[in-house]
């Protein structure tokens, strides 16, 4: 079984710091790398408000891969993404039932990531840009 992007950021972490951008590595996918990206560049910027929405986790099983499926969708979030012009409320119902279709601890990731923070000690520009050179700026 796939680890959700949630549990590849968060068993990094844990590693030595001179063994993570290999793990990333072995992990790699363009979900994984969006993620990142969308967490650490400053030249990504979400039109969302700031904190936790207000959003009912999901209850089933199996999720983990959601997130490899629809990460996509994460760029109708964010400034000169997809539906420039869509209503803010529009904007912030559709962020609520993408994180309401993740695993938990990935939906509390995507939060995260749209106020600009990875939860997960250890995960840096600068080790992403060790694992994935000129990811991040």
């Amino acid at each position: 079984m796939r680890l959700a992007i949630s549990e590849i950021l968060q068993q990094c972490s844990k590693l030595p710091a001179n063994q993570r951008a290999q793990f990333l590595l072995q992990h790699d996918t363009l979900a994984l790398r969006v993620v990142l990206q969308y967490a650490l560049d400053p030249r990504v910027e979400f039109i969302l408000p700031i904190g936790k929405p207000p959003y009912k986790p999901t209850e089933h099983l199996d999720q983990e891969g959601n997130l490899y499926r629809d990460f996509r969708k994460l760029s109708n979030f964010i400034k000169g993404g997809g539906y420039p012009d869509m209503h803010p409320l529009k904007r912030e119902t559709l962020f609520i039932q993408f994180i309401e279709g993740l695993c938990p601890t990935d939906a509390e990731l995507i939060c995260s990531v749209k106020d600009k923070k990875i939860p997960y000690k250890g995960i840096t520009t600068k080790l992403v840009n060790q694992a994935f050179p000129g990811l991040v700026s």
